[in-house]
């Protein structure tokens, strides 16, 4: 069932709850007015009419009183009207009362009537005075019987209407607990049908934003984000069939160049070398330019080679305990000759001993040059590199930023070793010093790209020391320019030197 008819069944179900306690309410509400008109029609109207009753008996009572006192025959012939009219009111007073027991007394009354009603008649001379008053006396006694079983009959109705609302009302509140229970497990189930492929879908967006193509959706059910699943899927697998089509197109190309551009470097070299013959000065100027090209190129090329095997996971690493003074050392020493073309100079700053790191010497070597390198770009001429190398605590290592990132330590030490570059260059905005760190960004929308870079170098200084277990950011310098800082795990070294020596960081 798609969500559409889930959302269909669902708010249909709640509305005939709905529809199912009005209904109830209405033949409830109906049922209490007839209650009320049968009390207003029968128990009232017979409570009335026995009042009324009882009431012209005391007047028969008196004009008979009279009529035997007197003997005036006018006396007589009032009574015989009295009697006659309560004859009339009886005869309407037991269809009035509804309750069997109200209806007996007033059939009673009615026995009782009937002689006083046939004496009244012929009054004088021929009834005893004592006897009809006795029959008058019975009828009052009977009457007030029947008001009192009139009332009882209007108790009773009363009871029952009050009863039957509170049923219509209990019966209301558990129908519409019954109609919000249900309206509530109808909106959960459907949230939660519409919540958990939405989620999964989220999740893998973020897992594709990533770069993880290889995610999939599950894509069974024929509701719509079945459907959604499966389109995405193929989105996926499509966007990962490209991604996989430049990674090869990458790699296979940055491979091919590399044996053409070795050759021109060596050409240009042998030239350089006045082997072929001696060269002019303006000539030498244009070769070395061209070895300088030839360089940059090679070095952008060896960094697009990295990302391809960083990004097919066949970067391979020989992992031994190293000094780390001497890698730094042999960096410093690579670049000195271009230190020096730039007019910048170098400031060492680490300590006489040894500071051992569990690491692949060629691979740290890589990532410290790339540094001091992007250091002399953007150092103006005359400026000053520095370059320190200290222990530090693991937690909180010295010059890390407020939030500072992981270091994963083997336990066997609470140490690590922290390697910093300063520059004195432009710095780097605050929005962009975590995307520095990212693949093909560089800072300020691509600035200083005449110098060669693609944006690969500190994106592979990140993964490489990420594979060691450090950590790599980028600080502001006080005074102006950059801190490029990076921290490993530091080592314990039995016997204070058994360690790799670095006979392979040249």
């Amino acid at each position: 069932m798609n969500v559409s008819s889930r959302l269909a069944v669902g708010s249909g179900l709640v509305l005939a709850m709905l529809l199912g306690v009005l209904a109830y309410q209405v033949i409830q509400v109906r049922r209490l007015a007839g209650v009320s008109r049968d009390l207003a029609r029968s128990g009232l109207a017979a409570a009335e009419l026995s009042l009324e009753q009882a009431h012209d008996l005391d007047l028969l009572e008196t004009s008979a009183r009279k009529a035997f006192l007197t003997g005036d025959p006018d006396y007589a012939k009032q009574a015989a009207r009295l009697a006659g009219a309560i004859e009339r009111r009886q005869r309407d007073l037991p269809s009035l009362l509804v309750q069997p027991a109200a209806r007996a007394e007033a059939e009673r009354m009615s026995e009782l009537l009937q002689p006083v009603v046939q004496e009244a008649g012929g009054l004088l001379p021929s009834v005893s005075e004592a006897g009809y008053l006795r029959r008058i006396e019975a009828a009052r006694e009977q009457g007030r019987a029947v008001v009192s079983a009139a009332r009882r009959a209007i108790d009773e109705d009363a009871a029952r209407a009050q009863g039957d609302a509170s049923r219509a009302q209990n019966v209301s509140l558990l129908a519409a607990c019954l109609a919000l229970a249900g309206s509530v497990a109808v909106l959960a189930m459907t949230a939660r049908s519409i919540n958990g492929p939405l989620g999964r879908l989220a999740g893998a967006t973020r897992a594709v934003a990533q770069g993880r193509f290889d995610h999939a959706l599950d894509a069974s059910g024929g509701d719509e984000f079945a459907r959604v699943a499966e389109d995405f899927n193929v989105m996926v697998r499509r966007l990962g069939e490209l991604d996989q089509m430049k990674k090869d197109i990458l790699s296979n190309v940055s491979h091919e160049l590399k044996a053409p551009l070795a050759g021109m470097q060596e050409t240009v070299r042998v030239l350089l070398e006045e082997i072929p013959g001696p060269l002019t000065p303006g000539q030498r100027h244009l070769l070395d330019l061209n070895l300088q090209s030839a360089r940059r190129l090679s070095a952008m090329l060896a960094k697009m080679l990295d990302l391809a095997r960083l990004e097919a996971g066949t970067m391979n690493y020989d992992l031994r305990e190293r000094d780390v003074v001497p890698i730094v050392r042999d960096a410093l020493a690579e670049l000195e000759v271009r230190a020096s073309e730039r007019d910048v100079s170098f400031r060492p700053a680490w300590p006489g001993g040894s500071l051992w790191v569990r690491c692949d010497g060629d691979r740290l070597l890589q990532v410290v040059e790339n540094l001091v390198e992007n250091a002399l770009k953007f150092s103006p001429r005359g400026a000053e590199v520095d370059v320190a190398v200290s222990s530090t605590e693991t937690a909180s290592p010295e010059g890390a930023p407020r939030t500072p990132p992981a270091v994963h330590s083997d336990g066997s030490n609470d140490k690590s070793v922290l390697i910093t570059v300063a520059d004195r260059g432009p710095g780097v905005p605050e929005q962009d010093k975590e995307r520095i760190f990212e693949r093909f960004h560089q800072a300020g929308g691509g600035l200083r790209r005449s110098e060669g870079g693609v944006g690969l170098g500190l994106a592979i200084c990140k993964e490489i020391v990420a594979a060691h277990g450090g950590a790599i950011w980028v600080e502001d310098r006080p005074g102006g320019g950059s801190v490029f800082s990076m921290v490993l795990p530091e080592s314990v070294v039995p016997g204070g030197g058994e360690a790799v020596a670095r006979e392979d960081a040249g």
